[in-house]
């Protein structure tokens, strides 16, 4: 045996990655599990502590590559909301929140597949299964649960009736 020492093999010496590459590396782990808008990574990158120039380098590589949709984030967004039970109202204002603008809100809220009629029903049935509203305070009661989910006044009427 020879005392001298064998070469590593296959290992890299450690490297410092730069700003750029650690925003781009959080912002591409952030898209990887769901969409985002882009204020929502740039808030993300921002409450990390990295700097803007390369937060705007990030955001712009992303939008390039189309990683980055504010457009497809919004008709996902809708989807997914009004498939929990949320009404237009809500799902608007938390668009609205997340940064997309109100001509986006508008276009991705006019899909073929979202019903609100048949959303503000299901949910009405599965909260109160059918039951009778035996005073005003009851109805009240119903239309305020329904109007704090975000349906619109319109729509609440057509569930509960005088």
């Amino acid at each position: 045996m020879s005392s001298q020492k064998r070469p590593l093999v296959n290992k890299k010496p450690y490297k410092l990655r730069t700003d750029i590459e650690k925003a781009r590396a959080s912002a591409l782990a952030s898209l990887c599990m769901r969409e985002h808008s882009v204020k929502e990574i740039t808030d993300k990158l921002t409450r990390k502590e990295y700097q803007q120039d390369s937060i705007e380098v990030v955001i712009k590589e992303c939008l390039k590559d189309n990683y980055l949709n504010d457009e497809r984030f919004a008709e996902i967004f809708w989807r997914s909301r009004a498939k929990k039970g949320f009404g237009p109202n809500k799902i608007a204002m938390e668009l609205k929140q997340k940064g997309i603008s109100s001509r986006l809100i508008q276009k991705s809220s006019c899909q073929e597949e979202l019903d609100f009629d048949e959303v503000v029903k299901a949910i009405y049935f599965k909260k109160f299964k059918g039951m009778k509203i035996n005073d005003f305070k009851e109805k009240a009661k119903r239309q305020n649960y329904l109007y704090q989910r975000g349906f619109p006044v319109e729509l609440i009427k057509t569930v509960i009736k005088d």
